[in-house]
């Protein structure tokens, strides 16, 4: 998983311990068995010379320590290829590998013995595009106190509390939570009970009849931009903040797979992600998520997914386009923000897809508000 983020403000991290306890602020949560990669690009102080260096793209894959790593399909392989065209694209000069493991405790252990193995494959991986891999570090988790060590030397040190990290701070300022676990993000779109969904799907065909016959009478009256407009009025009613605490009753929800299910309308709703309504439509979009069946809740899930990208929540779009593809295979717009959080886009090269969603919006006649996110 690629994960694109960027900052309004800079912050400075002059301590290995200090980089390391950043890293759950970076990602959104708290890695486990993860190879986490920083990419790093240098800042120009004065001509001629270099300081600081910024941080770009943060990734993360799984951790594979354990069990035979020489076959063509070798998935560690795969994410090394994968973080070398990031870098390479946002032409970081240098990267810095974290290793988060609990087998990695013993600095002389055969698990060290491993992770120093897998650097070293993945700063050769690395030199064939003029990257230098400038540090590798491991560590068995990050907490307040963990050991970290380099894989190969003797150097080590401890970690400070990430929950006092300043990267945190500002984090949680932003208002995104720092989840302790990946799962935690699977969970926020796990779903419903299954008689509530049941009821949703029971309720499909009724909607579907009745919007079919909604739309005609409106398309009769005004053609297909009045019919298209009905429907997006329809959805922004729900959306409207104010309803944050209520969740859809199983009528509703079908109601809105259907009008999901018009293109023209789904693709002005995200122009949503990133106006003051912007988190009223997250909430809504994870309701239906909930409680729709397959596929219908691949739209929704798109939607969330599109949500988290733009504002930088990288892991949370993976986890809502894991469950997008999953429930629709060849859903056209999951498909799409999945190739390029893989690729390691940032938020702003996707942004324009909320600027054709306003666009799609006016041309039916819809102002959206545009006053800025608001949460």
């Amino acid at each position: 998983m690629t994960t694109p983020t960027s900052s309004p403000r800079p912050l400075r991290l002059t301590d290995i311990g200090d980089l390391i306890a950043a890293v759950p602020a970076l990602l959104g949560f708290r890695p486990a068995r993860s190879l986490v990669v920083l990419s790093l690009s240098p800042v120009t102080t004065r001509p001629g010379e270099t300081g600081a260096a910024t941080i770009g793209a943060v990734m993360r894959h799984d951790l594979l320590l354990d069990g035979p790593r020489d076959g063509t399909q070798d998935p560690m392989r795969d994410a090394f290829r994968r973080f070398r065209a990031v870098c390479a694209r946002e032409e970081a000069e240098s990267v810095i590998a974290i290793l988060v493991d609990d087998r990695l405790e013993d600095p002389h252990g055969p698990a060290a013995g491993r992770a120093h193995t897998l650097v070293e494959e993945f700063a050769a991986y690395l030199a064939t595009a003029d990257i230098v891999l400038g540090g590798a570090l491991a560590v068995p988790a990050i907490d307040a106190g963990a050991r970290w060590f380099v894989p190969g030397r003797d150097d080590s040190g401890t970690v400070p509390d990430p929950d006092a990290s300043v990267v945190a701070a500002a984090r949680v300022f932003d208002g995104n939570p720092i989840r302790r676990t990946r799962s935690e993000l699977t969970a926020l779109l796990e779903p419903y009970p299954a008689s509530f969904r049941a009821d949703v799907a029971s309720r499909l065909d009724a909607a579907v009849h009745a919007r079919d016959l909604a739309y005609e009478r409106a398309e009769r009256s005004g053609g297909s931009v009045a019919a298209d407009r009905a429907e997006l009025e329809t959805l922004l009613a729900l959306v409207v903040p104010g309803r944050d605490e209520e969740h859809l009753l199983p009528g509703e929800c079908a109601e809105l797979a259907v009008i999901l299910a018009n293109r023209t309308v789904r693709d002005a709703a995200l122009a949503l992600a990133t106006g003051p309504w912007a988190g009223a439509a997250e909430r809504l979009w994870v309701d239906l998520v909930r409680a729709l069946p397959d596929p219908e809740r691949a739209d929704a899930a798109a939607l969330v997914a599109f949500g988290a990208y733009v504002r930088g929540d990288g892991p949370f779009a993976g986890v809502a386009l894991g469950v997008a593809l999953e429930s629709d295979p060849r859903h056209r717009l999951s498909d799409l923000l999945d190739q390029a959080l893989q690729a390691g886009l940032r938020p702003d090269a996707i942004r324009s897809l909320a600027a054709t969603g306003y666009e799609i919006a006016a041309r039916l006649g819809v102002a959206l508000p545009q006053d800025g996110p608001a949460r």
